[in-house]
């Protein structure tokens, strides 16, 4: 049999290629394939081994006796298992984070990282599921650029369009993080007061200045105690509040505010006080409805009263 370079080299790269994505070589099946013997098809594998061994992959070839097969072995199990591939994407179609174009993009390279026959079609279908953004703004090279500019300290100026408004209003700012919740993703600045928050998705031009800032380390940005007491991405001052909660389930309570304390239980009343980043935890209190009463500050539970003062109106007559 005439083995030419040209089908030699074919036939090599389509077996590796096969077996980068997860796939077995059976030795006589590819001998019957390619027209060669079965001893032409073993120098080859020998030399995918050798190949995957100098290239020094994260991998290795063995011969799978009960499959009779060729596989390749991860050295470390460092890849993500197809369940986790379904669990990310599916808590990405959740968020609405991007415009559908990035998002599907992601998608696809998430599930190119399952064996091909393992990708099925509940995989598959799950970014048709995606709901497009209302901003239809591309984001990502916006995020890279704030989030090299905060490693470097740089002072940023941006023209941000604020609700409810058309005409952008120029800021200079110092940025300190950039955060996602609630389907959005945030720009958190440096304030002498308190950190401030800009909806990314609104940003209209971003330039970084040739200007840094430093932070003294005590007065530093902690991006997870400031996660644990800001409710919907609202801004304010550091605030205590006490709460009774008559639902059954306390857990609810933990779940929403991380540093949450349970203070007296009495029957099915909890009794509970917690830190939180100004009154955006408001809109969080009155969709809870009948299982919470707002204790202290009295400022919120007067707040909350008038706020269901108004509902009642809302809903007296058709």
């Amino acid at each position: 049999m005439v083995d030419s370079q040209q089908s030699k080299g074919y036939r090599v790269l389509s077996m590796f290629d096969r077996l980068m994505d997860g796939q077995g070589i059976n030795k006589k099946q590819e001998a019957l394939t390619h027209q060669v013997g079965e001893k032409t098809i073993q120098r080859d594998i020998n030399q995918i081994r050798v190949y995957i061994e100098k290239a020094k992959l994260d991998c290795y070839l063995q011969y799978v006796r009960t499959e009779k097969v060729y596989k390749l072995m991860e050295t470390n199990n460092n890849r993500l298992s197809k369940e986790q591939v379904l669990a990310i994407v599916k808590i990405l179609i959740d968020s609405r984070a991007l415009i559908k174009s990035e998002m599907s993009d992601i998608i696809d390279k998430l599930i190119s990282i399952v064996v091909a026959d393992e990708q099925e079609h509940m995989m598959l279908n799950e970014k048709h599921l995606y709901i497009d953004v209302h901003h239809k703004k591309s984001l990502l090279p916006l995020i890279w650029r704030i989030s090299k500019a905060i490693q470097k300290k740089k002072v940023i100026t941006i023209d941000y369009v604020y609700e409810g408004e058309d005409t952008p209003t120029e800021k200079i700012l110092k940025p300190i993080a950039v955060m996602y919740s609630e389907s959005h993703f945030y720009l958190i600045t440096e304030e002498q007061d308190s950190p401030i928050v800009y909806r990314i998705d609104r940003i209209r031009h971003f330039r970084e200045l040739d200007k840094r800032f430093q932070i003294p380390y005590t007065e530093q940005f902690q991006e997870e105690e400031f996660r644990k007491r800001m409710q919907f991405m609202h801004t304010g001052e550091l605030i205590h509040i006490r709460f009774f909660y008559k639902g059954k389930s306390p857990q609810t309570v933990l779940e929403r505010l991380p540093t949450a304390k349970l203070l007296a239980q009495k029957e099915s009343e909890y009794f509970f006080e917690a830190e939180v980043f100004g009154m955006g935890i408001k809109s969080w209190l009155l969709s809870q409805g009948a299982t919470i009463e707002v204790l202290e500050p009295i400022e919120l539970r007067e707040e909350i009263i008038e706020a269901i003062q108004t509902m009642q109106q809302n809903y007296r007559y058709m």
